[in-house]
């Protein structure tokens, strides 16, 4: 079996960048999470008026009264998804559009990391591969190797060599 190395403009098509992830950005943040606390009250805010009443009655009129006004409710939520949802699925349309545009205009000709970094990581990754495994063109040659247990890698010696080496991972 051969193993096919990644060209970088391969791996960066298959990353994504959002600010709302990055360290930071702390006022994307508080208002992406308002927006969808709202559009969360909002789909739950016709079921609370219609059960409240129902859960808390004190009067028997007062539920067949909550009937008419669910009805209302719901006929009021029918006209606005009808004119609601169209807009919506135009508007992701054409985000989709801008951010395809986006895509292939900026992130494939802008580099996102630091070549420094990457460099200095390559360097430190291969001095220790060649301590502990041998040199590269014999790891290399090796049709089937046998690792040790002891020579195994924990889950965090990587990250562990970065941060030694002035590196780290963010």
């Amino acid at each position: 079996m051969m193993v096919q190395k990644a060209v970088r403009d391969e791996v960066s098509e298959q990353f994504i960048e959002d600010e709302f992830f990055e360290k930071g950005n702390v006022g994307l943040k508080i208002r992406q999470v308002l927006i969808t606390i709202l559009a969360w009250l909002g789909f739950f805010l016709p079921f609370l008026l219609v059960l409240f009443p129902i859960l808390f009655w004190h009067n028997w009129a007062i539920i067949f009264d909550v009937f008419n006004l669910a009805i209302r409710i719901f006929k009021i939520m029918d006209d606005f998804l009808f004119i609601a949802l169209p807009l919506i699925l135009i508007y992701l349309i054409l985000l989709t559009f801008k951010n395809n545009r986006r895509y292939k205009k900026v992130l494939q000709k802008e580099i996102t990391y630091d070549e420094k970094t990457l460099e200095v990581r390559k360097e430190v990754v291969e001095a220790f591969m060649t301590e502990r495994f041998g040199d590269k063109a014999f790891r290399q040659s090796q049709k089937f190797v046998s690792i040790p247990e002891e020579k195994n890698l924990s889950d965090t010696c990587i990250r562990d060599l970065y941060k030694d080496s002035g590196v780290d991972l963010k």
